[in-house]
C-alpha cells in the first residue's frame, strides 16, 4: 500500500539576533549587511536542530538577501541532512515585504514542493502569521528573532493536485507550531 501524502507545510522564521544597526547610518546597503551576532549564530543552528528533530525538511527555501537572512539559513543548513533545502531562492521582495508582497512570493513557489521555509524580517513575518491563522492566540505573544510558526496546508494530503502553493489562503493554512528553539 502506497504511503499516503503528508500536509504540504509552510515554515515562516524572522532571521535570528542581528547586531545592532550603526547609528546615524540609516541606509539599505548598511541595513542588508547587518550580520548576526553570536547569540543569533547559535539560534540559527538550535532551529536547524529543531525541525530536523521534528521531521521539518523543506524543499525549497524563499530568502531574504539580507546577510542575517543568508547567515540564519546557513545555521539551520549546518544541523539539516545534505540533501534537504536543496532549491534556495533569493528573493528581494521579502526584504522590507509587507503583507501582499509575502502572499504572492509564497504563491509562486513550486507547485511540486511540500515544505516551503520562508526566511525573512519583522513585521512583515509577524503580520502573515497572523493573517494565517489570526484566531490563534500562540501569535499573540510576538515574533521574536528566530522564531518558528510552522502551518499546515488543509486539505493537501487529500487533494495534493488540487491544494498548491499558487492558490493558498488565509482558509487554507493554519498554526501546527509556533517556537522559539
Amino acid at each position: 500500500m502506497p504511503a499516503l501524502p503528508t500536509p504540504r507545510c509552510l515554515i515562516l522564521l524572522r532571521h535570528a539576533e542581528a547586531v545592532t544597526p550603526d547609528p546615524g547610518n540609516f541606509s539599505t546597503a548598511s541595513d542588508m549587511q547587518r550580520p548576526l551576532t553570536h547569540d543569533g549564530q547559535c539560534a540559527a543552528i538550535r532551529c536547524g536542530i529543531w525541525l530536523h528533530q521534528n521531521g521539518l525538511l523543506p524543499d525549497v527555501v524563499l530568502c531574504s538577501p539580507a546577510a542575517r537572512t543568508q547567515q540564519t539559513l546557513s545555521g539551520i543548513q549546518s544541523a539539516l541532512p545534505p540533501s534537504s533545502a536543496d532549491t534556495v531562492f533569493l528573493c528581494p521582495e521579502i526584504y522590507e515585504a509587507n503583507l501582499d508582497t509575502l502572499i504572492r512570493v509564497l504563491r509562486q513557489a513550486p507547485p511540486q514542493a511540500r515544505t516551503v521555509l520562508l526566511v525573512g524580517h519583522n513585521p512583515g513575518i509577524s503580520e502573515f502569521a497572523r493573517w494565517l491563522d489570526s484566531g490563534n492566540e500562540m501569535l499573540d505573544q510576538g515574533f521574536a528573532p528566530a522564531s518558528l510558526a510552522v502551518f499546515e496546508m488543509i486539505g493537501s494530503d487529500l487533494v495534493p493536485d488540487q491544494t498548491t502553493w499558487a492558490n493558498c489562503d488565509d482558509l487554507s493554512l493554519t498554526l501546527h507550531t509556533f517556537t522559539r528553539p
